[in-house]
């Protein structure tokens, strides 16, 4: 049996690696900026978790269509779980980064 992978399950991985790698040196460049953020936000938010969620969310919506293979399906749905959840990884971490940085003010 012949697995066929169509054009959106590579578009999806692609997209995914993009914005991995994009968020990636994005965190890196940003990691000694000293520019204010509203209150309740760091970068790991803004940078991090915002855009992973978007596209985790893009590709959930996509999935969602008609006419796709299991195997375009599966890997639209792990793509999508994957940036999900590095988008949970950067919200958790923001709010570490932000909790020190409360305590560190206050004393």
């Amino acid at each position: 049996m012949e697995l066929q992978v169509q054009p959106l399950a590579v578009e999806a991985l692609v997209l995914g690696v993009i914005m991995v790698i994009g968020v990636s040196v994005t965190l890196i460049l940003t990691r000694h900026s000293s520019r204010p953020l509203p209150a309740g936000m760091n970068r790991w938010q803004l940078h991090g978790t915002i855009p992973l969620g978007f596209a985790g969310l893009l590709l959930g919506a996509i999935s969602y269509g008609s006419g796709q293979s299991p195997v375009t399906h599966n890997v639209l749905f792990a793509t999508a779980a994957a940036l999900l959840f590095g988008g949970l990884l950067c919200a958790l971490t923001g709010a570490v980064s932000g909790t020190r940085q409360q305590r560190a003010a206050r004393q």
